[in-house]
């Protein structure tokens, strides 16, 4: 048997997360190739709808993947697999948030980027991008614990591992993100409805 159907033979042996992961521990490629199948598109979502960057959720979306790789042979199940790559996720997410808005301060440039316009079709497409213009106005945590719940339906539980912080900080963070939600929308309503006079 070959080196390349012994690593297929545990590829297709390993079913669950937690399986793929000890895989590419032993440095599996195959086994990694479908952990990046499964965590690739919610890992970018989640990073371009905390970033407000398009092009740099690829590029740290690739950093997080690297940073799994490295850590899979270290990986201790305590928790779900999902839940230890958003955490890696959230916390490349922020680093770079954080970044930006240093580079911003010395060169006075907006917080987060605009996304690329895209021509809009509908109403609906436009209040899309309306609340998704005010989630990028809440503070960090309050982003992130509202991006995590609704786009990626993570339990509170999960949500606390990721950002490090206890269940009822969780549910404070939500109920603070949902109310500044809604402040910023009103107040986006109401300039709107006054410009229309």
């Amino acid at each position: 048997m070959s080196d390349s159907a012994g690593r297929g033979s545990t590829f297709a042996k390993a079913q669950s997360d937690y399986e793929l992961v000890e895989a590419v521990g032993t440095g599996d490629m195959l086994a990694f190739e479908m952990l990046i199948k499964r965590y690739r598109d919610p890992i970018l979502n989640f990073i371009f709808r905390y970033t407000g960057d398009r092009f740099g959720a690829e590029d740290i979306a690739q950093e997080v993947f690297l940073k799994v790789y490295l850590a899979a042979s270290g990986f201790e199940p305590r928790g779900k697999v999902s839940t230890w790559i958003f955490k890696i996720a959230y916390n490349l997410s922020m680093n770079e948030v954080l970044r930006r808005r240093r580079f911003d301060r010395a060169g006075d440039i907006d917080d987060l980027p605009p996304e690329p316009s895209m021509p809009v079709d509908s109403g609906v497409e436009e209040l899309a991008q309306e609340v998704m213009d005010a989630v990028r106005h809440l503070p960090e945590k309050q982003r992130a614990a509202l991006l995590l719940r609704v786009n990626e339906d993570l339990s509170y539980a999960e949500i606390g591992h990721v950002l490090s912080t206890s269940i009822a900080s969780v549910e404070s963070l939500l109920f603070r993100a949902r109310e500044n939600l809604r402040k910023i929308l009103a107040g986006k309503s109401k300039g709107m409805n006054s410009g229309k006079r």
